[in-house]
């Protein structure tokens, strides 16, 4: 294995729970605890980020590893013992003239 490439986010990795790549943006949990949320997306092709606010259901109260699979459209993890999948649903947001 070799490194091509490597971004520092500015993220702090102790605020960090799992992280996972779709379509070159990085998504980061802020916890790997139940009540989990999608808290920061890294956009690696413009080295720019953006903090939100999506709720990541943790049905089983300790995710170890998150990992996107572009096939199935879907992420799977390690969840205390389990295996769960979650099915992704990706859209593109058009702004039009006069949005702010």
């Amino acid at each position: 294995l070799e490194v091509v490439r490597s971004w520092d986010t500015g993220y702090p990795k102790r605020s960090a729970g799992e992280a996972f790549m779709i379509c070159g943006v990085l998504y980061v949990t802020n916890s790997h605890l139940a009540g989990a949320k999608v808290y920061f997306a890294y956009f690696t092709n413009t080295s720019s980020y953006e903090y939100t606010d999506v709720p990541f259901h943790n049905q089983y109260s300790h995710i170890s590893m998150l990992d996107y699979n572009p096939r199935e459209r879907a992420l799977y993890t390690w969840n205390n013992g389990h295996q769960v999948l979650y099915n992704v649903t990706l859209f593109h947001v058009i702004s039009t003239a006069g949005d702010p």
